[in-house]
């Protein structure tokens, strides 16, 4: 029976991301997020409450294909991993890099962490990613916003 690593590999991408200096140099480690997001904040926001806070990264949902060869019980897992981010201010307000600029280097740094990882998951399993290509484009929910996408593939094997 093949199995299905896409939680324990779920883990490790996100830690492997919150480790890499050139992707938390662009994305706070604490913005690195599972396929689930904390809420936008209100107006006023609730004291005590987390929210969620730009740039972040959200990992897509997997798809998981079984891998049968040379005895192997394994899978192959792809994902897109997704980047949001807003133009960089000063703090004085002022633009130091658009948001489009941003999401291209968001893109860049995440694909260069991941492309080529061999990450070792929970139960003695392996995964080898490999970068698929990257999109950049204007999220349609904010106006002044850019979404990075990021297509992964992990081949599972012990």
């Amino acid at each position: 029976m093949a199995q299905n690593f896409s939680l324990p590999l779920r883990r490790a991408v996100l830690t492997q991301l919150k480790r890499d200096a050139a992707v938390t140099a662009l994305i706070p480690s604490a913005n690195i997020y599972p396929s689930s997001t904390p809420p936008p904040a209100p107006t006023p926001p609730v004291a005590g409450k987390t929210y969620l806070q730009w740039p972040f990264y959200r990992q897509g949902v997997p798809l998981t294909v079984p891998f049968r060869a040379s005895g192997l019980d394994s899978s192959t897992v792809r994902f897109a991993g997704h980047a949001f981010t807003k133009p960089l201010l000063n703090a004085q307000g002022a633009m130091l890099a658009t948001a489009e600029d941003q999401a291209h280097k968001m893109a860049a740094v995440i694909a260069a962490a991941l492309d080529g990882a061999v990450l070792a998951l929970e139960g003695g399993m392996k995964a080898t990613l490999t970068w698929l290509g990257s999109s950049v484009i204007q999220d349609g929910d904010e106006a002044d916003a850019w979404h990075a996408v990021v297509n992964i593939s992990a081949d599972i094997a012990g």
